[in-house]
């Protein structure tokens, strides 16, 4: 009986350590599956602050600059390197005026840090057509010949002036010009590239650099209009100096045609001239008897060409005298039925006008200006002039006079071309300065007088509008009464006391069209100056 009870004893025991084994296994395993906390950082007490005047901050011990910081944060230093390396360029011409094209940006008013942004970020002294040559040089340079103008006023040629004939005949200049600048040796040693003609605007779109420049460059101090001090005055007998006629040299220079010294009085004694066509008395004659059987008459007239781009010097006027193409007609009995006009040069240039419109006119064989014979570059001993007419249909050295029935156009030009990429006309009416080039000094204190012209050909110019802010505001000065025969002289005195720095005028004019109603330059002309 003992026995049994110490085996049920022993068997319980066993049950008892086996149960109480499991729940500690249970335990343990439940303690390992849980995540370690992290143990607390010890706290580093802080240092105790000093009181600060929240008014005055009078105690506050701010920190000394390091002595030496490294170059890339020096900013001052920086700045005043770049700005002398980038300085605008300052060019002197032949007649001794001196020329900066790129104005110096005023730091605070433009929110830059330095002077000269325009060329550190834009590069704007060597973008644009003349930024490496003058027109006149390209021109000279071209391989093949071309027809060069020079102007007489003291005037820079601009890209506009291509654009008449380029938009009008068939070479056009989108692909010619970029072609030729890609083969050039030059402009690969100029570093040339796209944006040494183009600026590229927000929308990623190329734009020609010469026509945006004045509306990205930084630095041009903008005045309204009535805060300017300008007296301005206008006449329209102005006469040209002979040494300030525009030139379209189409010959050796030492040859007759060119230069005055070349010629002799024989050129003039025998140069004759053929009427022909329908008329009834064909004639010819030698100029001097031309003048003794028709006699001369003496204008003042304006030289305009067609093409001249906006504020562009292809103008001038002068005092001729001539024989009257009226008179002419006359003797040669010219039938009623020819409509057709045709004065031919002794190179075949000739563009006709319709007979009515001819002696509209008032058409001259010219073989005196200003009391002087005919000059070389203008056509001696006998070129056609016409009023209102442009002079592109003013054919030089006559040769022959045709009259004839025709149903061909007639080429009177009276200006209207049109800039091929903008679509809107750049040369009527037309307005600029002719005794001033863009982007010329004027000291401090100096008087600033500006002298320029108006015209339209055949409309009369009524207004002239001048914009010393963008074309914000507008100073408007009247024209009133002015002829179509002569050109609009205009003299401004600015009286403001400018301060040092760049300035802007733009200009247009207003001209009625043939049915009464306004016409407004499409296209302004700019006029960039400093005061230094």
């Amino acid at each position: 009986m003992k026995s049994i009870k110490r085996s049920y004893w022993r068997k319980f025991m066993a049950l008892l350590i086996t149960t109480f084994l499991m729940l500690l296994a249970v335990s343990c395993t439940a303690q390992t599956a849980q995540e370690p906390e992290e143990p607390e950082e010890p706290q580093t007490p802080e240092p105790p602050q000093e009181e600060i005047n929240e008014e005055t901050n009078e105690d506050v011990e701010y920190p000394t600059r390091q002595a030496a910081l490294p170059f890339t944060y020096e900013r001052e230093s920086k700045n005043e390197l770049a700005d002398e390396k980038y300085a605008p360029k300052v060019i002197t011409l032949e007649n001794g005026v001196k020329v900066q094209k790129t104005p110096f940006n005023t730091t605070y008013a433009d929110g830059k840090l330095i002077k000269s942004w325009n060329n550190i970020y834009l590069n704007a002294d060597n973008r644009g057509c003349n930024a490496c040559h003058t027109l006149e040089d390209a021109l000279e340079n071209m391989e093949t010949y071309h027809g060069i103008i020079y102007f007489g006023y003291p005037v820079e040629q601009t890209l506009h002036q291509c654009f008449g004939c380029h938009g009008f005949y068939t070479t056009k200049l989108r692909d010619s010009i970029h072609t030729i600048h890609d083969r050039s040796d030059k402009f690969a040693a100029m570093k040339g590239s796209c944006q040494s003609c183009h600026y590229i605007d927000d929308n990623g779109k190329y734009l020609r650099w010469d026509y945006v420049k004045y509306d990205v460059l930084f630095g041009i101090t903008d005045i309204p209009a009535d805060q300017m001090d300008t007296e301005f005055s206008w006449n329209q007998t102005k006469v040209t100096d002979t040494n300030m006629y525009y030139k379209s040299i189409k010959s050796a220079p030492e040859d007759w045609l060119t230069d005055d010294s070349q010629i002799t009085p024989d050129i003039y004694e025998n140069w004759t001239i053929k009427v022909t066509g329908d008329i009834d008395n064909p004639f010819e004659m030698t100029l001097p008897e031309m003048v003794e059987k028709f006699g001369t008459e003496t204008h003042l007239m304006k030289s305009h060409c067609t093409v001249n781009g906006p504020g562009q010097a292809m103008i001038f006027q002068a005092e001729v005298t001539g024989i009257p193409v009226s008179k002419i007609m006359e003797y040669a009995q010219v039938r009623d039925n020819a409509n057709m006009f045709y004065p031919v040069g002794d190179d075949g240039y000739c563009y006709n006008i319709s007979t009515d419109v001819m002696l509209k006119e008032n058409g001259l064989l010219v073989t005196e200006m200003n009391g002087k014979p005919l000059p070389a570059d203008q056509g001696h001993p006998v070129a056609f002039w016409a009023f209102e007419l442009s002079a592109g249909n003013f054919t030089k050295r006559i040769v022959e006079l045709r009259f004839k029935q025709s149903d061909e156009a007639s080429w009177d030009f009276y200006g209207d071309f049109v800039d091929p990429t903008t679509g809107l006309g750049y040369d009527k009416p037309n307005v600029g300065i002719l005794t001033a080039t863009s982007g010329q000094i004027f000291k401090k204190g100096e008087p600033v007088h500006l002298e320029g012209y108006a015209d339209a050909w055949n409309e009369p110019i009524t207004q002239i509008d001048m914009s010393f802010d963008h074309g914000k505001t507008w100073i408007e000065y009247k024209i009133e009464n002015a002829t179509t025969h002569q050109w609009v002289y205009w003299m401004l005195d600015i009286n403001n006391d400018l301060e040092p720095g760049s300035y802007l005028i733009k200009l247009r004019a207003h001209s009625t069209k043939p049915d009464g109603t306004d016409r407004i330059s499409p296209t302004y002309t700019n006029f960039m100056f400093n005061i230094q």
